[in-house]
């Protein structure tokens, strides 16, 4: 008898085909309607081949209290549940660190992303951006290696794989080779945010194949009436947009971020005529969609819909073309005044993934729930564009607001509740996974301000706080520093700024709309006193 898996969300129910289709026909299912003779189980030998790494490597899992002084340190005397929540996070993440099974065709160990038996793309790129923090204990980006070992022949990486024995997809709901496995492709995004902070140029080589084979892969669900590409659901499994699209904005300006992550990427290992490419066809992707998908009248990006017209539903997808500076300066100017709306996207906790007057608002999940990647994607695009002031009150916002919830329940929640300083009502606690970024990113880059660039030898320190506050031990390279900023009593009080490290680097102070460049030697402490 034939038997089929079921998989959603953390539960796993293994049925006889007759039981299935009994099911199906009660309860009125959707299962993509694919003919299951295309559902196949792939030969793991014809799976990777253009990612060098084929069987596993990897250090012993390391825990959280043999490591914990060994992790950066962040001083933040304002707010010390700040570090509480910190400390908290990494507590967590260490016990999501896991070694593959050995039934399964992984080679790298992995963070979990706390949800179910499969590992998902966004949610590993996104939590390796506040794994890079401790590349030096657990080098987290590596987790992305199994998706490059089980990439399809024709480039194709799927949104989920099975930890236990490497299946792809979920049947009737991301099979391969269809638009329901489509995942947001920010795997390119999370190379160059590990690069950042080891300068690790060998890596974007051995990745730089199979990323330019899986953004050709997208083909697959281009869809030629529209000139846009098939939307699902793009793992916003229950917004209310999911409905009346065909084709969603936030897929079509991932193919312009794409195409310039990997012109960047081609310009660090010296293939200019591959960026020239890439960068091309951006930015003819640029104004196709500005074309197509911009609505002049309400200032927004909107999805194309079933009835091959562009809808007039908002939600948070339209904020992507920011990360691929699709918007000009005044199409930019609208969206801000959307974010600023305290009607629609700027609620209690922003940003809101539906807007809280749009139709089909309820503040739960993918209807309104806020999420820590959503708004990462938001603030990132903000700060792209030179919104840096906004960018980083929706970051502070969240900080805030997680911080508040930590408080009360003692972890951090895959979603939170919009109107009020709560978890969301459908949401995992001990979210550590994605949810990692607020107490870990959001705290040393905007809380505290420092941004690291490894293959520049340089920190960007941007003081915002009269506080005492700053960090110890912060890797990046080979280096080890410490950046301490002293209290100040008013504005006006110059900076008072001690510095240590093992190597010399370059330190750019932000203050205001002012800045200095230092070039610190290492040879002792360095104290700057800085007027701007």
């Amino acid at each position: 008898m034939y038997h089929f898996e079921l998989q959603q969300l953390n539960r796993k129910i293994r049925l006889p085909y007759c039981f299935i289709l009994l099911f199906i026909t009660t309860f009125s299912i959707n299962i993509n309607a694919i003919p299951l003779e295309k559902i196949v189980i792939q030969d793991t030998s014809t799976l990777g081949k253009y990612y060098p790494k084929k069987t596993y490597s990897g250090i012993d899992i390391p825990t959280f209290q043999e490591n914990k002084d060994k992790l950066p340190r962040p001083i933040f005397d304002d707010k010390p549940a700040y570090i509480d929540f910190y400390y908290k996070a990494w507590e967590i993440g260490f016990d999501h660190f896991k070694k593959p099974q050995a039934s399964s065709p992984f080679v790298s160990n992995f963070i979990d992303e706390a949800f179910n038996e499969n590992i998902f793309l966004w949610d590993m790129s996104f939590s390796t951006m506040w794994g890079n923090y401790a590349h030096h204990i657990f080098p987290s980006i590596e987790g992305l290696d199994n998706f490059y070992r089980t990439q399809l022949p024709d480039g194709e990486i799927v949104r989920e794989v099975g930890e236990k024995d490497g299946h792809l997809g979920v049947l009737g709901w991301s099979e391969p080779g269809t638009e329901g496995n489509l995942n947001h492709p920010i795997l390119p995004w999370a190379e160059l945010e590990s690069y950042k902070i080891t300068a690790n140029k060998k890596r974007l080589a051995d990745v730089y194949l199979p990323l330019v084979n899986y953004r050709e892969s997208f083909k697959k669900i281009y869809h030629a009436q529209s000139g846009l590409y098939l939307t699902d659901k793009a793992a916003m499994d229950d917004s209310p947009r999911n409905v009346d699209m065909i084709a969603g904005i936030d897929i079509a300006a991932e193919m312009v971020i794409f195409d310039h992550w990997l012109a960047e990427i081609s310009l660090i290992l010296g293939k200019k005529d591959k960026a020239n490419f890439y960068t091309n066809r951006a930015e003819n992707y640029t104004n196709f969609i500005n074309k197509k998908l911009w609505d002049d009248k309400t200032g927004f990006y909107y999805d194309w819909g079933k009835n091959n017209k562009r809808m007039t539903m908002r939600t948070i997808a339209g904020f992507w073309p920011m990360l691929g500076k699709i918007p000009n300066k005044a199409q930019l100017k609208r969206l801000v005044e959307h974010l600023e709306d305290p009607k629609s996207f700027n609620t209690k906790h922003r940003v809101p993934t539906h807007p809280a007057d749009e139709i089909g608002f309820n503040g739960d999940y993918w209807a309104g729930a806020v999420w820590v990647p959503t708004n990462t994607m938001v603030i990132e695009g903000l700060e792209l564009n030179g919104e840096h002031k906004l960018a980083r009150e929706i970051a502070m916002n969240h900080l805030n607001a997680t911080t508040e919830v930590f408080l009360k329940t003692g972890t951090a929640w895959e979603n939170y509740s919009p109107l009020s300083i709560s978890k969301g009502r459908k949401a995992k606690p001990d979210f550590i996974g994605w949810s990692g970024l607020a107490p870990i990113n959001y705290l040393i880059k905007h809380a505290i301000g420092i941004r690291i660039n490894a293959p520049k030898n340089e920190i960007e320190w941007s003081i915002n706080e009269m506080s005492r506050h700053g960090i110890e031990g912060l890797r990046f390279g080979n280096n080890n520093i410490t950046l301490i900023s002293a209290k100040r009593l008013s504005e006006s009080e110059p900076l008072n700024i001690s510095v240590n490290c093992l190597k010399p680097f370059s330190l750019v102070v932000h203050k205001n709309e002012a800045k200095r460049r230092f070039n610190i030697t290492c040879e002792s402490e360095s104290r700057l006193n800085i007027k701007l």
